[in-house]
């Protein structure tokens, strides 16, 4: 092993620090000084991925929509589906969402057949199986109309402190997005698959980058490159969900099974990336 570690700013993505650099009106970032310089690819993947959420425009400028995203304490992505949550009237329960997102894991894995048994039995009553983040509202929105306690949680696998971290973090989230419109949830009168097909289409307009198409052989490839991606055993879908010609997700890594794994995984239509992100697939 190396003796020291490779700088983050080497090996993450870099679309949060471009932004970051952009709103202090810093305009060529090749020029800021830095004591380690990234790969000029990164560079080039962050700024695009700027330019495909509308934060910047075709020169690199800021946008008004960017100096927005630019405010909130979390990744460009994220940002842009809390704003545009506003457009569907839908801010309550993509603040859930999303809050859920910056925590580790909701969920504790079984790691017996007898909890697997269990497990499943549980996730039967909160489980969308067609997207994890619609899971995590539901779970989330579960709490908040009956606070689950500590044998609660045990029962149901969940994992008690992250859900009250997240709690936390959508309350400090909502002073944000408060900024920029009025928070309304979705009406009592609309079915549950009304409220999953709405919040699956707002996910999309921050999550289209990271999407993957079934292919012939019965695994997904990302649109982008054509990476072959596995979704995680962690995910409602790799177990109880059903296939789904397109799917999109909130995170890869390196999976113990080798090659790319996804997490936070959710089903959408194809419809909804040529409504929202033409420009990016082109």
């Amino acid at each position: 092993m190396e003796s020291n570690a490779e700088p983050e700013i080497l090996r993450t993505n870099l679309s949060s620090f471009i932004l970051m650099l952009k709103a202090l009106g810093i305009h060529n970032v090749l020029s800021f000084d830095l004591l380690n310089v990234p790969p000029i690819p990164s560079l080039s993947q962050g700024l695009e991925t700027l330019y495909a959420l509308g934060a910047i425009d075709q020169a690199t400028n800021l946008t008004k929509l960017g100096l927005k995203m630019s405010e909130f304490p979390t990744e460009p992505r994220l940002s842009r589906i809390l704003l545009e949550s506003f457009t569907s009237r839908c801010s309550e329960e993509i603040l859930n969402i999303v809050s859920a997102l910056q925590v580790r894991s909701l969920f504790h894995q079984p790691r017996t057949p007898k909890q697997q048994i269990d497990y499943d039995a549980a996730m039967d009553e909160i489980m969308d199986s067609t997207s994890d983040h619609v899971t995590y509202l539901k779970l989330m929105q579960m709490h908040e109309k009956t606070p689950l306690n500590e044998h609660d949680c045990k029962e149901r696998f969940v994992n008690r402190m992250a859900l009250k971290r997240a709690c936390e973090v959508k309350h400090q989230l909502r002073r944000f997005l408060r900024r920029y419109g009025q928070i309304e949830g979705l009406e009592n009168g609309q079915s549950e698959e009304e409220v999953s097909s709405i919040c699956k289409r707002v996910i999309t307009s921050g999550l289209f980058p990271n999407t993957a198409k079934l292919g012939n052989d019965g695994r997904y490839y990302s649109l982008r490159g054509g990476n072959m991606i596995s979704i995680s055993t962690s995910s409602v879908l790799h177990k109880h969900g059903m296939s789904s010609e397109y799917i999109m997700f909130s995170e890869t890594y390196d999976g113990s099974r080798g090659g790319i794994e996804v997490r936070h995984v959710t089903f959408l239509e194809a419809k909804w990336l040529r409504e929202i992100a033409p420009h990016y697939f082109k």
